[in-house]
């Protein structure tokens, strides 16, 4: 009992006493009444949060999750399953959802990318999959189209991938060999394709190579996601925290059975897979299959209404501004993604665009529009990512800024 007490003296000298008050039992936790005043981290942490009028961006923290993915995800996280269970229902209803023979969850596009790699090249073979990276002996040429070589296909090359760089159909014919593990298509570029995807998935077939099409960033609409699927790519992939609106850090691939049964031979729990630290939470599990299942259930037209609305209240916080013009529009895109587009005469308002960007930087709350390198140097706005009556905040911020260099 003389131990007991010098163990707990030390503990508390340690911990507050009300972290201890369960040392004698399993202590109660209770968590705090939802929609209750709470802590604001961020302020104790000394992080200024923002609002996001710029869109869906890894570096700005991806989308908004919905509500219902985060209903979804709080469940989860207070009720434990088996893991595979979970994984085996959840793909299979995901599959069910898009029209495909089989799906999983990921820890995001890119890891989808890398696993869907690793499928392709080990098809199955337990030693080849503990080989990986070193591919000796295994298939390991990637073929892809030079207009689709960008910062992401690193994401290929992971578990060993080479790349073969294409132009034309005849070039997939002479590239093709007994080392080509994967053929490889992105949508949407900015640049064009030499080889469409019906074609290209056409050739794949033909020449018995599996495709994989990197999907990510093509929604919304959630529509998108079955008519990527509809394409016959034997692998597709999308970002789960973008424009579907779920968990930041999961993404979804999706595709022929065994393909999809080889990719998560190479994930985790599996300990000796090249992906085995690319794990997936029940809390993704569940709310990546409630975000595709709400993103489908959200029409184009339904969801323009409401970006339209935040436009609006924008618009009217600056319509009576000098010299100010704006427009909304619909980007030519995979997405279709709708946009306002803000501007002045420079000789009433004396501010340059990156200045503006700076200011409402510099604001509180600051603002976040889009890069002037995606917008081709004009100033969007994005409504995907913000909330009701951030949209009014977000015009009464721009009215001052450009109050104040007028």
């Amino acid at each position: 009992m003389a131990q007991r007490r010098t163990i707990l003296q030390i503990l508390s000298s340690i911990f507050p006493l009300s972290l201890l008050s369960g040392a004698s039992g399993c202590a109660q936790e209770k968590p705090p009444a939802e929609n209750t005043p709470g802590r604001d981290y961020y302020q104790e942490l000394g992080v200024k949060p923002f609002i996001n009028a710029a869109g869906a961006y890894s570096a700005l923290g991806g989308a908004r999750m919905r509500p219902q993915v985060a209903a979804a995800m709080r469940y989860a996280a207070t009720r434990k399953v088996k893991m595979k269970e979970l994984h085996d229902a959840v793909g299979k209803r995901i599959a069910e959802l898009v029209g495909s023979e089989a799906a999983m969850v990921t820890s995001g596009a890119t890891a989808a990318m890398v696993l869907g790699t690793a499928a392709c090249m080990t098809l199955g073979d337990e030693e080849k999959m503990e080989q990986l990276p070193d591919t000796t002996g295994i298939k390991d040429e990637i073929v892809i189209q030079k207009k689709h070589r960008y910062t992401y296909d690193r994401a290929l090359t992971v578990a060993g991938g080479r790349f073969i760089e294409v132009e034309t159909e005849e070039d997939v014919r002479h590239a093709v060999s007994e080392r080509t593990a994967m053929m490889f298509f992105l949508k949407p570029t900015h640049i064009g394709d030499n080889i469409p995807a019906d074609q290209y998935v056409g050739l794949a077939k033909e020449l018995g190579i599996p495709s994989f099409c990197d999907a990510a960033t093509t929604t919304p609409p959630g529509s998108n996601v079955i008519a990527g699927v509809s394409e016959g790519f034997d692998l597709i992939c999308y970002s789960g925290g973008k424009g579907l609106r779920g968990p930041y850090s999961a993404g979804l691939l999706i595709g022929r059975a065994d393909l999809v049964r080889y990719a998560r031979q190479n994930a985790a729990p599996n300990d000796v897979s090249i992906g085995r630290g690319m794990k997936v939470s029940s809390e993704e599990y569940l709310g990546m299959l409630v975000a595709l299942e709400t993103s489908l259930g959200i029409s184009e037209e339904a969801d323009f209404t409401y970006k339209r609305e935040r436009f609006n209240n924008i618009i009217e916080q600056v319509a009576d501004l000098p010299g100010v013009s704006t427009r909304v529009f619909v980007s030519e895109s995979e997405t279709n993604e709708l946009y306002l587009d803000i501007d002045w005469d420079t000789n009433i308002i004396d501010l340059d665009r990156q200045q503006f960007i700076d200011a409402l930087r510099e604001q509180t709350p600051a603002i976040e529009v889009r890069l002037l390198l995606f917008s081709g140097d004009r100033i969007h706005l994005s409504a995907t990512v913000m909330d009701d009556g951030q949209d009014v905040i977000a015009g009464q911020v721009i009215r001052k800024v450009l109050l104040e260099h007028a």
